[in-house]
């Protein structure tokens, strides 16, 4: 897949003038050539990795600061580090214990100089969720404290039956858009004369984008990952994103609360551009008129020179079985050894 794009930017230099904002991107980018595909498109095509250890909301105690210093991103970097490394949690006596952060790679995943991923609200949080939002939160609150048993710091889940547990673990959908995931973060753009598809390493998800001008599947036919049509503004391709299921819920990853939400009134606008050899803006603006009072934007690189996987580029195989029984046979078994012994 030549991309035929030199000079070539760093991605390091490149990641840093997103996080830093349009203009300093645009200066950036004057060092680099966007490349064409032979029937002249841009060319996006490539593996790449989305993994950030950039927060989706900015923590509250940064106020209206966009961007963190040299010096603290050290020292944010030093702690991604040092979990890493670190041996996970207490152990329990009769469990096996856990895992430090070497077996997920949320952890190695690159930092930017912004302190959230969102960039619209400008406080980088989540606007405020109305009425809808809030009652959909509190039952999904109330719900989860009721499966909750033992005391800090051996806090455990009961799961009384299949329903309980997340699509995702059941390995039958994984939320869109993908935000943040702890491993399986690979995704491949390919291109052909019409068409865009983005194929996901996480549930081998394929994505066919036409960019004919169509327009959407009637709204009566709701889908897993939606409904998505293309266009190119520039050198910028924007998909329109709908006709969701309710049956998938929005996950932000570490957003923290309130998340999941039913999906089937989220509409999203997603901007693809290509900002050297090795980086892609994802830029996602979020529409819910049911849920939040006004859209919200978060932008965040996905980067094409992760060792893992170049060289030749790939995509690592994911096996999970639709049911995922055996997770779900021995976590219902364990969860009514848990009842037995609390309640």
């Amino acid at each position: 897949m030549s991309r035929q794009s030199v000079p070539k930017l760093t991605a390091c230099a490149a990641v840093l003038a997103l996080a830093a904002g349009p203009a300093a991107a645009q200066d950036a980018a004057e060092e680099w050539t966007q490349g064409y595909t032979p029937w002249g498109d841009p060319d996006l095509q490539g593996v790449n990795t989305f993994s950030t250890n950039t927060p989706l909301q900015r923590p509250e105690e940064l106020g209206d600061r966009e961007t963190y210093t040299a010096e603290e991103l050290a020292e944010l970097e030093a702690a991604a580090a040092e979990r890493f490394t670190r041996e996970g949690g207490p152990v329990r006596e009769g469990t096996v214990g856990t895992y430090n952060s070497f077996w997920t790679s949320n952890e190695k995943g690159r930092l930017m100089e912004r302190t959230s991923l969102i960039v619209d609200p400008p406080d980088g949080r989540l606007p405020p969720v109305l009425e809808r939002g809030q009652i959909i939160w509190e039952e999904q609150a109330a719900a989860m404290e009721d499966r909750r048993v033992g005391e800090e710091p051996f806090v455990e889940t009961l799961y009384r039956s299949w329903m309980d547990f997340p699509a995702y673990e059941r390995c039958v959908a994984r939320p869109m858009p993908r935000v943040w995931q702890s491993y399986n973060h690979g995704v491949q753009i390919l291109q052909t004369p019409g068409y865009v598809v983005i194929h996901y390493e996480s549930m081998n998800d394929v994505r066919i984008i036409p960019l004919d001008g169509r327009p959407h599947i009637d709204d009566s036919i709701r889908l897993w990952n939606g409904d998505s049509r293309g266009h190119w503004e520039g050198d910028t391709l924007v998909v329109d994103w709908t006709n969701f299921s309710d049956r998938q819920l929005f996950d932000a990853g570490r957003a923290g609360p309130p998340l999941n939400f039913p999906q089937g009134n989220m509409r999203y606008t997603v901007r693809f551009t290509r900002l050297d050899e090795d980086t892609i803006e994802y830029r996602v603006t979020v529409e819910d008129p049911t849920i939040w009072t006004r859209p919200w934007t978060f932008a965040m690189p996905w980067r094409g020179d992760d060792p893992n996987y170049q060289e030749p580029e790939h995509l690592y195989e994911f096996a999970c079985h639709e049911g995922n029984y055996r997770m779900m046979e021995n976590s219902l078994k364990g969860s009514r050894t848990l009842e037995e012994r609390y309640r």
